[in-house]
């Protein structure tokens, strides 16, 4: 019986990555030039050419903002980014964020946030 439960539970896992693979399949992500956890990704929507960090102008070992550039009119969108460090959401991560023209969007902390407390970025943007 407990077999059973462990094979049950693998397939489970099995399944679940075929199909979050199938879901992914169309993303392309590539890890060159990474800087401060920089990473380039392709998805049907808002395409970011660059981001820039803004560190805090009292302690550099904060960061107060960060700048993401789109190659693609974003005008009428909204955006939300999340921090995570080791998976889990970053301590201190409040943010509010803010698209300018047509490519710009800023995300800038209530709180300077120390740049050892992340290691991976999320940004959502979605249309109005």
């Amino acid at each position: 019986m407990r077999k059973s439960r462990v094979l049950l539970a693998g397939v489970a896992v099995a399944a679940a990555g075929v199909t979050t693979s199938a879901f992914t399949s169309a993303n392309t992500i590539t890890a060159d030039n990474n800087v401060a956890g920089y990473i380039q990704t392709s998805v049907s929507g808002a395409v970011i050419s660059n981001i820039a960090y803004t560190p805090n102008s009292t302690d550099q070992s904060r960061l107060d903002s960060v700048v993401f550039t789109t190659s693609n009119n974003i005008a009428n969108a909204s955006a939300v980014l999340t921090m995570k460090l080791a998976g889990t959401n970053a301590a201190g991560q409040a943010n509010t964020c803010g698209v300018s023209g047509t490519d710009t969007i800023t995300c800038t902390f209530t709180s300077p946030l120390l740049f050892t407390a992340f290691d991976q970025l999320a940004l959502t943007v979605t249309s109005n």
